[in-house]
This record gives C-alpha cells, sequence and structure tokens, in this order.
C-alpha cells in the first residue's frame, strides 16, 4: 500500500507516457553504450561516453519529474519566456556562436555547448499553442471534419478512440493566422541555414497545430503554395548559386545542398566498381547493419557496423538498434512512439483548456515526426543530421525531449482532473 500511494505521489499523470518514457531511455542507456565503440576509441576513454549519456539522461529524468509537477496555467506563462530565449540564442550563435563541421548551431557557455535551436524549436511550439488558444470561442469541435479525420486515422493504426475533443474555433481568423505566421517564420529561417530538416520538421508542426485549430482553408492553402514556391526557389537557387556566393552560407554546406539535390533530381546508376564506400560512409554501412539483421538481431552490445557508421550513437543509432533488436526490436521501437503520439492525443481530448490541449498535440508531433525521419534516414537514401528523440546521445537534444514529456505528464494531470470534475457533475445530475 505504501509502495502504491508512493508511486501516486511521485509519478503523477499518463502511466503510458511514463513507461514508454522510462523504456525509451532503457533502451537509449543501452544502445549509445554499443554505438559509442567508435567514439571510446578515438577518445582513448572506454567510460566517458557513456557516463557522459547517464548523466544526461538522470538529469533529463529529474528534469522531467520537475516539469510534470507544474500546472498548466505555469507552462503557459513560460512559452514567451522560452521563445524568447531560444530566439536571442538563435541569433547569438549566428553572430558569436561556436562553428562545429560549418554550422553555427552550437552556444558555448562555460565550456559547455549548447544548441539554442532546439530551445526556439519548443518555443515556437509553446507560442503557436497560445496564440491558436487565445482566439478560441469554447465551442467544442465534436463536428469538426478535421478532427474526424483525426480521429479515423487513430483508430485505424492502433483502435484508440477520441472522445469528444474540444479544442478550436478561432474567433479572429486572420489575427491568429498572422501571429502565428509571425513568430514562426524568422526562427525557422534561421534553423533552415542551419539544419534544414528541422526547419522542415517544425514548420510541419506548426502547420499541423493550425489544421487542428481550424485555420481557415483558405488561408492554409496559401501557406502550402507559398511555401511550395518558397521550395522551389530555394532548390533553384541552390544548383545556380555562383562559388562566389558559397561562403555566405558556407562553401561545404551549399555544396553538400547541391550535391543532394542533384542526387535526388539527376539519379545516376553506379557500378560497383565506382561506389565510393568512404564518401557514402553513413548510408552504406547503415544500410549494410540493416541488411544483416533479422528478426531477433545480433544482439545488445554485438554490433560490427558500429565501429564504421559515423555518428552511429546520433544519427545513425536507429540501424545499429535494428542490427542488433532485428525486426521486432525495430517495431517495438516505432510502437513506442505512436503510443506517445496517441497518449497525446487522448489527453488533448480531456481538456477543458484549449492551451494544453493544442501543446499536447503539438508535443506529440514534433517528437514523432522527428523520431520517424531519423528512422526513414537510416534505412532510406537521404542523409541528414536528426537524432533520435530521446534514444540518441547529445545533451541538448535530450534534455530539450525530457522537457517535453514533463509538460505532457503535467497536462495529463490537468486532463485527468478536468474529466473527474465532469463525472462528479454529471453523477450529481443523475442523483437529482
Amino acid at each position: 500500500m505504501k509502495g502504491e500511494k508512493l508511486k501516486r505521489i511521485l509519478f503523477k499523470g499518463d502511466k503510458t507516457i511514463w513507461i514508454v518514457f522510462i523504456t525509451l531511455c532503457a533502451i537509449s542507456w543501452v544502445e549509445v553504450f554499443s554505438a559509442t565503440s567508435r567514439q571510446t576509441y578515438e577518445t582513448g576513454s572506454y567510460w566517458g561516453p557513456i557516463i557522459k549519456h547517464t548523466g544526461f539522461l538522470v538529469g533529463g529524468i529529474l528534469i522531467a519529474w520537475f516539469m510534470h509537477t507544474l500546472k498548466a496555467k505555469w507552462i503557459d506563462k513560460l512559452s514567451g519566456i522560452i521563445y524568447w530565449i531560444g530566439l536571442i540564442g538563435l541569433v547569438w550563435a549566428q553572430l558569436q556562436g561556436a562553428r562545429i563541421n560549418d554550422s553555427a548551431r552550437w552556444i558555448s557557455i562555460m565550456g559547455m555547448t549548447f544548441q539554442p535551436m532546439e530551445l526556439a524549436k519548443m518555443g515556437v511550439v509553446m507560442m503557436t499553442a497560445r496564440i491558436l488558444a487565445k482566439y478560441h470561442n469554447g465551442e467544442a469541435l465534436a463536428n469538426s471534419k478535421r478532427i474526424k479525420l483525426i480521429n479515423r486515422i487513430y483508430t485505424q493504426i492502433l483502435g484508440i478512440f477520441i472522445k469528444n475533443p474540444k479544442k478550436g474555433f478561432i474567433n479572429n481568423d486572420n489575427a491568429a493566422y498572422w501571429k502565428i505566421l509571425a513568430c514562426t517564420i524568422i526562427p525557422s529561417v534561421i534553423i533552415f541555414k542551419e539544419n534544414f530538416s528541422s526547419a522542415v520538421l517544425l514548420v510541419f508542426t506548426v502547420f499541423f497545430m493550425m489544421f487542428i485549430g481550424r485555420i481557415p482553408k483558405k488561408q492554409m492553402l496559401i501557406t502550402i503554395g507559398t511555401a511550395a514556391a518558397g521550395a522551389t526557389f530555394m532548390v533553384g537557387t541552390i544548383i545556380y548559386t555562383p562559388q562566389i556566393l558559397y561562403p555566405i552560407f558556407g562553401k561545404s554546406k551549399v555544396m553538400t545542398w547541391h550535391n543532394r539535390i542533384n542526387e535526388a533530381v539527376n539519379p545516376k546508376p553506379v557500378t560497383a566498381e565506382e561506389y565510393d564506400m568512404d564518401k557514402n560512409a553513413q548510408k552504406t554501412y547503415s544500410h549494410i547493419a540493416i541488411a544483416s539483421s533479422n528478426i531477433i538481431g545480433c544482439g545488445p552490445g554485438n554490433s560490427i557496423q558500429r565501429d564504421f557508421i559515423p555518428h552511429a550513437y546520433s544519427d545513425f543509432i536507429f540501424a545499429v538498434i535494428i542490427e542488433e533488436l532485428g525486426l521486432l526490436g525495430a517495431a517495438f521501437v516505432i510502437l513506442l512512439y505512436l503510443t506517445l503520439l496517441f497518449r497525446s492525443g487522448k489527453i488533448a481530448s480531456k481538456c477543458d483548456d484549449p492551451f494544453p490541449a493544442f501543446l499536447s498535440m503539438g508535443i506529440g508531433m514534433i517528437i514523432v515526426m522527428q523520431a520517424l525521419l531519423h528512422m526513414y534516414i537510416s534505412v532510406g537514401d537521404f542523409v541528414t543530421g536528426q537524432p533520435l528523440p530521446l534514444m540518441s546521445q547529445g545533451g541538448t537534444s535530450v534534455l530539450i525531449n525530457c522537457i517535453y514529456i514533463g509538460f505532457l505528464l503535467s497536462i495529463s494531470q490537468y486532463a485527468n482532473k478536468t474529466e473527474e470534475k465532469k463525472k462528479a457533475i454529471q453523477g450529481k445530475t443523475l442523483h437529482l
């Protein structure tokens, strides 16, 4: 009895999210320990990398626990603070930040590097939820075609029903739309310069939140058209940019973009003799790792390709997971992320306050979309840097995603209390 009471006190909120969170962290600890073999060889420290990762995991779990004790209204008040700190950090990184691999993504503070990009993404998601909530008129979306579509997708995949969603109608559509664009454009442009895939993930998440928030179709179509035109202009600019302008964005970065676009637009068959394994090491060895796996894999710690895949512990950890845990292990990891997404939708459906509802959906989407993109990169032909949330090695990414989980757990407590109040009112009504 005492143990159960202690669990209820220490671990409040959605139990499923707690289980998914702890499970992902446990798998991360095992797989990062295995995947850092190359890093331990290069640094000469066998325990160094895993001790560092363990520190971030433990710190992240403590942060998640602290965040889950906050009330939803306090999280709402943090939105503006997190947004502006993230935006200032992005500008600081561009002007004074440490450059690693020709990218100004890091800020060095007391000898430690931090990625403001991750905090800026969080700030944009939170501000989007706040703006949508501000122009919400209190009506339920039970009859909304958009919510019905989301519900249908959920029920088809995992059979999870979302009952009586209460997020949505916008009182002043134009004001909400333009305010969301205003808080999204500048961070997205700066992030795009350093990491194209991260910018796309952020924009897609905001678009999804606007879709759920019932921004009018006309404005949504304008957004899609503008994004398509911008993407076309970007591709054309990269292809035809004179080499004299390369230093503006970083010569190696523009060349990388140029080569990747050319590979996608004009794929050329390459013979075995012509194929350069060293030039395509990430893609090649990750594919070998996947091809050499089976139903159950070779077992934790027994990966061979981890020694050849650059950044196996971060950008390509899913390939190591497949090699060691097999197809069953990979499917289990995918299921964990999908469960996180569907639980975020379930939590949102119970909220009578629009801000936590929108934020819950935004958090679920940005975590899971990043996870799916990482998995696609590991098994596909497209290569870009994108860590697997809560599993890849990396301080900033681990801590920010733990904050996301803490927010979800806090919102789930609010949602549960709201549902309990409704049941109590219904019970009193029936009794009368």
